[in-house]
This record gives C-alpha cells, sequence and structure tokens, in this order.
C-alpha cells in the first residue's frame, strides 16, 4: 500500500454553491499526489455554538464523501482571513486553494474583499479555483514584468507544477508612442524587451528538468489581452502571477494588474506574493 506524501493541500470553503470548484481542484490534486487534504470553514455570522460547528462539519463530510476521500475538517470562529493563513501556515500546508464569490453582472468573476485580503496577506501560494477540475492541469502561462515579485512568482509554480509546460509571457508598450509614430521604434523596444527577457529567465531558480521546456515571448499590448490570447493560443488552464511587481503591480493593496488578471482571465490562478525581505 503506497504512504502519503508529506504534502498537505488546504481548502477554504465558505460553503456556497461557487465551493464545488475549489473542491473540484483540491480533490484532484490531493488524488494526485497522495497529499493529505484539509478542509477548512469559518463561522462568521449567526450562531457559533457547537451545534452550527458540527452542522458546517456534517455538510463538508458529505461532500467528502461523495468524492471518496478522507481528510481532516476544521471549523472554526473569528476573522476570516486571519484565521485561513494561521492554520494554513499551522499545517504546513503546499498551497492554499479558494474559489471566487461570485460572477458579476458582465459574467466576470468577482473575488470578493476576503480572498483579495487573502491573496495580500498570505505567504503561502493561492490557489483560485475557477472552472470544474475536470482535467489535471497541462500548461502554465506566467505573466511576467521581469520583476523579483514575478520572478518568485514563477519559481513557486514550478516548485509546485514541475511537470507542467511554462510559458513566460511579457506584454509592452513604447513609452510615448503617441508621439513617435515611428515602427523602427516598436522594434527597437520589442528587441530590448527580449534581451532583458533573456536575462530573466536565465536568472530563474528552477529546476533543470522544467527550465529544458521553458518558452517565453514579449508581445505588444496590454497586459490582459496578451495573457488571455496566450491562454487560448496554447490551450492553458493555469496562469501564475506575482501580486506585485513593476509596471502597474504595484498599485493600490494587491496590484491593479493582478486584480485584473485575476478577475478576467478565464482559467484557474496561481496568485503568489513574495514575502518581504
Amino acid at each position: 500500500m503506497s504512504t502519503q506524501s508529506e504534502q498537505t493541500i488546504f481548502l477554504t470553503t465558505d460553503l456556497t454553491a461557487r465551493g464545488d470548484r475549489p473542491l473540484d481542484r483540491a480533490v484532484k490534486l490531493a488524488k494526485a499526489r497522495n497529499a493529505k487534504l484539509v478542509v477548512f470553514h469559518v463561522l462568521e455570522k449567526g450562531r457559533h455554538d457547537s451545534a452550527a460547528v458540527d452542522a458546517a462539519a456534517a455538510e463538508i463530510e458529505l461532500d467528502l464523501d461523495s468524492y471518496g476521500i478522507t481528510a481532516d475538517v476544521i471549523i472554526e470562529r473569528g476573522d476570516v482571513v486571519s484565521q485561513i493563513i494561521e492554520h494554513a501556515e499551522a499545517s504546513k500546508a503546499a498551497l492554499i486553494v479558494a474559489g471566487v464569490a461570485r460572477i458579476g453582472r458582465l459574467g466576470d468573476l468577482v473575488m470578493g474583499t476576503q480572498l483579495e485580503r487573502i491573496i495580500h496577506h498570505s505567504p503561502l501560494p493561492i490557489l483560485i479555483a475557477k472552472n470544474r477540475a475536470t482535467t489535471d492541469y497541462e500548461r502554465i502561462v506566467a505573466a511576467s514584468d521581469f520583476s523579483g515579485p514575478s520572478a518568485y512568482a514563477i519559481e513557486q509554480g514550478s516548485a509546485l507544477f514541475p511537470q507542467l509546460q511554462t510559458h513566460v509571457i511579457n506584454a509592452f508598450h513604447v513609452p510615448f508612442e503617441g508621439f513617435l509614430h515611428s515602427e523602427t521604434a516598436t522594434e527597437e523596444f520589442r528587441t530590448e524587451q527580449h534581451l532583458q527577457m533573456a536575462k530573466f529567465l536565465e536568472e530563474l531558480k528552477i529546476a533543470p528538468e522544467t527550465r529544458k521546456d521553458l518558452s517565453y515571448s514579449v508581445e505588444y499590448g496590454d497586459t490582459c489581452s496578451v495573457v488571455h490570447k496566450a491562454l487560448k493560443d496554447r490551450h492553458t488552464d493555469l496562469a501564475v502571477i506575482g501580486t506585485h511587481g513593476t509596471s502597474g503591480f504595484r498599485a493600490n493593496m494587491m496590484g491593479s494588474m493582478a486584480r485584473a488578471l485575476i478577475t478576467y482571465l478565464p482559467c484557474d490562478i496561481l496568485a503568489v506574493r513574495q514575502p518581504p525581505k
């Protein structure tokens, strides 16, 4: 009989209807890696007595039975974000699996304030499961602005999914292009971006077996459109992004570009925050 690996998959669930997607993915990851699964829920509102805890645990156990898997089920009270991070770290989880809050009026996925806070504060990678986990992940597209945080995100993604082909993509604009009106300027800037990309990839701390399958591209355009096209062209089901960086990744609590990518990309997202130095 095979022994369980030391890896732990930590699933946080709010027990809403959209919770089936992160549950799907967490179970699939745990089974594929023979890893321990922890399912965590925080009682926010209403009753916090033992009956409420038992009801929440029973609901989770019922879901787990349908997957034919056992897990450690933890029900806590208090602040959702701090409880999730504290227990995920205590369980020595490889990553936290979470879902989006809801679908907006225009069909876009809405993260919700709590998920955004988790991404902003968690030292662990957050796997945001948007889709039903009908298959294992096959490919990764990683958005890069050549910053340290984006390098760290790619390194973490590579460590978590070493068997997957990774394509690193950079989107660029030409500074003051409205005044230049020159295709030559665009091509010169593209060449410079290629040189930066080569240096960036060379300095990545990734395993040799992952590096041999590493590919990249540099594309003109806005980041969301460029990354979205790369996902479609490469039939990719997982995107990796750093939550801070340069060229717009720093703005606001999590980073305006990171927020835009997480919100609008159609695939699952591995969001990684580089720990403060």
